[in-house]
């Protein structure tokens, strides 16, 4: 299969998925609990049918971070639901087989080598620590980690036509995440998911390693605010891209956060936040002269998808570049207190914005 058909694959995937998950009446669990059907669905040595499998089977210390893995989720998954607990096994059983990949054993039924045993093993510990935040309960939501982790080998052509010589690695790597919530799939939750979940921006063929990343920020009856990182390495770049964003929905109406859900319209809260952000990014960089410029940072201060919503306050989010500095500045952000901004706030706006504050 060609990089273009395994990326397309892997975003069909995740939308099917979801779909799958959303048409999941009421969330509701067979006679066959969460936990066991996890315990089953990732127990490397029953999936005799995948040749890498059986390798981590045969190998014992793989195997012992693998189970390491599964107790993992299975301890932290003993609530979802059965679209849940087969979504955490696809994410698993995927997550697997891009290590094998990305450790650079490209034959399957073959045993690593003492390097890339290092290097699996390095993985498995990594992802066995990670797995404790695979389901979070947060507010009155649980929400589980969806993952698209896929990786393609770096050809001796491709590492040749781009200069990497012996320096290449091993593979191509796509890890992306993004929030789900379990459970009975309501009009509002199902859109919430839909207006969360992410897509890869480059195929595999683009020779760009490609990473997102979310925490919540935020998750209340009312309205659940996310921040996302991305981040993007071509290889043979000097330099990797990075940038952020939020995405806020209104639970209540399964929609995203607009300014006015926010603010009073034409009571100057623009130029408050955009006068309130230039003092605070002066004060960061007050090495610098006549900065940062008010134009880049009203443009930026301004747009709903580069605040994060949180019981304190209001969070603009700067991305590289967006505040007039360098790619080398990197991001920044500023937190203004509702109480502060209470002159502005919409009386109507959803929890935790408090206008009363």
């Amino acid at each position: 299969m060609s990089a273009r058909a395994v990326g397309t694959v892997l975003a069909s995937c995740a939308v099917l998925a979801l779909a799958a998950c959303d048409n999941t009446s009421s969330g509701a669990k067979t006679e066959e609990s969460s936990s066991e059907r996890i315990s089953a669905g990732l127990d490397v040595c029953a999936q005799a049918s995948n040749e890498f499998s059986q390798q981590v089977c045969a190998n014992r210390s793989l195997v012992g971070l693998d189970n390491q893995v599964r107790e993992t989720l299975v301890a932290e998954a003993a609530n979802v639901s059965d679209a849940g607990a087969a979504m955490l096994v696809q994410n698993q059983q995927r997550w697997r087989e891009a290590q094998r990949v990305s450790c650079g054993v490209l034959d399957a039924e073959t045993a690593p080598t003492p390097e890339q045993q290092q290097c699996l093993e390095a993985q498995f510990r990594a992802r066995a620590r990670d797995a404790v935040d695979a389901v979070q309960d947060i507010g009155p939501y649980t929400f589980q980690r969806m993952e698209l982790v896929n990786a393609t080998p770096v050809t001796a052509e491709a590492a040749s036509d781009l200069g990497l010589g012996d320096n290449a690695p091993n593979a191509v790597v796509r890890n992306i995440r993004f929030p789900r919530i379990d459970g009975e799939q309501t009009p509002e939750i199902r859109r919430f998911n839909e207006l969360v979940a992410q897509e890869p921006q480059f195929r595999l063929e683009d020779a760009t390693n490609e990473t997102v990343t979310y925490d919540i920020a935020f998750a209340g009856p009312e309205l659940v605010s996310v921040r996302f990182s991305y981040a993007q390495d071509a290889l043979g770049a000097a330099n990797s891209t990075t940038s952020v964003r939020a995405v806020n929905v209104v639970m209540t109406e399964g929609r995203a956060l607009a300014a006015t859900d926010v603010f009073t319209a034409r009571s100057g809260w623009e130029n408050f936040i955009t006068d309130r952000a230039v003092a605070a990014i002066g004060r960061e960089f007050s090495d610098y002269t006549n900065f940062p410029p008010r134009r880049d940072v009203y443009e930026t201060a301004t747009k709903p998808h580069l605040w994060l919503i949180t019981e304190r306050g209001l969070v603009l989010l700067f991305p590289p570049l967006s505040f007039g500095g360098s790619h080398a500045d990197g991001g920044t952000e500023v937190t203004i207190p509702w109480s502060d901004l209470r002159p502005y706030l919409n009386p109507a706006a959803p929890a935790p914005i408090r206008p009363s504050a």
